[in-house]
């Protein structure tokens, strides 16, 4: 048997799998419709969306399998993510790599494999979209790899996608606890992007308009800092001014400080 090689570039090619937080996951739709698709397609028993870890291939989906992993040592996928194009192997009880593979001598007695590896942008093979059989095949023509390619093609999109909906999830997440934080404290607090629109600001800072009406850029909606304050010598020398905001209500003096993303404003009474 010949195990599959490591990857030269294998720590980073771990990393960026392990990045994208689809390990051990439970099974969705986006990946299950793949690996059906695909069985149809291809009149095969079984077929995976397979994720090669460190020791193991991992099943984000499967049909036709029962088990979620196998060791990678033992894998025809472990090969696959050498390559960019499809790996094929018509029968592996006559191919030298695989003869005596405990998968090919042993259940599933696997026969046919065609893998098409699925890789980042990157530029590191996370896994395959491959097909299994017990039963060989005389020839995997050139316009059934195209089509594997693409189902390929459809697993890397399904991962991007998870990928950008977990980043925008987490940065919701963060911008909910900022906003907490932001909200407990009691003095005014407001931050602006670097042309003075109030990005974010707490309910103390929202509540001055009621003290200081006198002020009229406070009641703007959206809120903006004045453009005199902005182009204030003082922000440009020292990275802080300050402006005093007078009315019945008494006063309130709001700092504002400058840096690379915009202003950050902080009321004192």
């Amino acid at each position: 048997m010949q195990p599959p090689a490591i990857p030269a570039d294998e720590e980073f090619r771990l990393a960026a799998l392990h990045e994208l937080r689809l390990l051990d996951t439970p099974p969705e739709e986006a990946f299950e419709k793949i690996v059906t698709l695909g069985q149809a397609l291809f009149d095969v028993p079984t077929c995976l969306v397979s994720l090669i870890d460190a020791n193991r291939q991992w099943f984000k989906a499967r049909v036709g399998l029962g088990v979620p992993e196998t060791p990678r040592e033992v894998s025809f996928c472990g090969h696959a993510i050498h390559g960019r194009d499809a790996f094929v192997v018509l029968d592996a009880s006559r191919d030298e790599r695989f003869h005596d593979n405990p998968v090919v001598t042993g259940a599933p007695y696997l026969r046919f494999y065609a893998g098409a590896p699925v890789w980042l942008p990157s530029g590191y093979a996370i896994g395959t979209v491959c097909l299994l059989s017990p039963e060989p095949r005389q020839s995997f023509g050139s316009q059934e790899q195209k089509l594997l390619a693409s189902l390929a093609s459809l697993a890397l999109e399904a991962v991007t996608a998870r990928a950008l909906r977990l980043q925008l999830d987490r940065e919701s997440l963060t911008r909910l606890r900022f906003e907490a934080v932001l909200d407990s404290m009691s003095a005014p607090v407001a931050l602006a992007d670097d042309e003075g629109a109030v990005r974010s600001r707490n309910a103390a800072f929202t509540a001055l308009p009621m003290r200081f009406p006198e002020v009229a850029w406070l009641a703007e909606e959206p809120m903006r800092l004045p453009a005199d304050l902005l182009s204030a010598p003082e922000l440009d020398t020292e990275g802080m001014t300050s402006l005093t905001l007078s009315g019945a209500d008494g006063t309130c003096v709001l700092d504002i400080y400058r840096d690379a993303g915009g202003y950050a404003v902080i009321g004192r009474a």
